[in-house]
């Protein structure tokens, strides 16, 4: 199968379960148009919590991790309308797979498993689909102190270093960075001593390297925080130097960090914050936000916050459409929205609403 898919096109995926209270359908695919403007849907793909999708390499396929299972499919992409065709499903090492990458190579699809403490991979077949287990990591340590989300191991999330040599795992069930690297057959490798502990109840959930510079960010769940550290390639070592509150100051509630990302430019970072019980009404008393820092590229610091309301509820996840937007998927009020972000200070602007959807969790946008 080759091909791209055609410009103008968004995939989301939704809860679907009583469990996570959700309304959603499962994916769902829409033709999009010009930025800022609704997009239109073209199809449904009827399946369960579809959490979290991700591309292979040529674009032909899309993998996505269905969430409180064991469950992860692939299905191929009509290269001319961007419709889905499921091309297999198949169980993992790991339960609730809340995050998918691929190896350097694209031979291999990693995969987080958020209630098994566990990170795995899975060769690629010819035609896309996903094959058997090749390589596991087991993450293990003390837990940190929260009664309720703190019971164990909880890797969010496996993110490549932008030389493919290493990759980090957040573990917001340890309070910890993990480093980890992939043999050529998929084989996964944890070096123990390369292990960043956090201070407690941290809850590091994703992280983000700079594209240009040795530097790399989290958003740090439980307390709302961004962490900022400086890495040496050559010795995969990770060493922090900065915290800063990921939401404003006017926010006295509680506040969970859900997403984060680096302007293309490398000039700015973005997080987002579940402010309050995460159930609140837009644009009241404790608004969820995005948090906008500036990036000193000499020292990899954070400065000059500013925040811009989403104007939806529960902003779990948000991606850059390039360097122009930012699209956000929220939870609980069952929108997506795009931000325009200004070319100069790189601030988002007010959101346009594109979609209405039960309880979006994931877009992957074309290139």
């Amino acid at each position: 199968m080759t091909g791209d898919i055609p410009s103008g096109i968004a995939y989301v995926g939704s809860r679907t379960s009583q469990q996570r209270d959700g309304l959603g359908v499962g994916l769902t695919v829409y033709r999009t148009g010009l930025p800022g403007t609704p997009w239109t849907q073209i199809q449904v793909v009827s399946c369960d919590n579809p959490s979290y999708l991700i591309f292979n390499i040529e674009r032909s396929v899309l993998y996505c991790a269905h969430g409180d299972t064991t469950d992860l499919s692939a299905f191929a992409v009509d290269p001319n309308t961007g419709e889905l065709t499921l091309l297999n499903r198949i169980q993992s090492e790991g339960e609730n797979p809340v995050h998918l990458t691929l190896s350097p190579d694209g031979r291999h699809l990693i995969v987080a498993g958020h209630n098994s403490g566990t990170i795995s991979s899975h060769s690629l077949q010819d035609d896309g689909a996903i094959g058997p287990t090749v390589g596991i990591a087991r993450m293990s340590g003390q837990p940190g102190p929260h009664r309720q989300y703190q019971n164990s191991s909880k890797p969010h999330q496996v993110e490549f270093d932008p030389s493919g040599l290493f990759a980090v795992v957040p573990d917001k069930g340890l309070d910890c960075l993990f480093v980890v690297t992939i043999a050529a057959d998929g084989g996964l490798a944890l070096d123990e001593s390369l292990t960043v502990r956090l201070p407690e109840m941290a809850g590091p959930r994703h992280v983000r390297f700079h594209p240009t510079l040795p530097y790399l960010y989290s958003i740090d769940e439980f307390r709302s925080t961004v962490t900022a550290y400086r890495f040496d390639r050559d010795s995969s070592r990770i060493i922090p130097l900065q915290v800063r509150s990921a939401a404003p100051d006017t926010l006295i509630d509680d506040s969970r960090g859900a997403e984060i990302a680096v302007h293309p430019n490398g000039r700015t970072l973005y997080v987002s914050n579940r402010g309050g019980a995460g159930d609140h009404t837009p644009g009241g008393d404790h608004p969820d936000t995005i948090g906008v820092f500036q990036i000193d590229t000499s020292t990899g610091r954070l400065h000059s916050p500013k925040w811009v309301e989403t104007a939806g509820i529960r902003p779990r996840f948000f991606c850059l459409d390039g360097s122009s937007q930012i699209i956000v998927a929220h939870e609980r009020s069952h929108t997506i929205a795009s931000h325009h972000i200004d070319e100069a200070t790189g601030h988002p602007a007010a959101p346009r609403l594109l979609a209405r959807t039960g309880s979006p969790v994931a877009v992957l946008l074309n290139p």
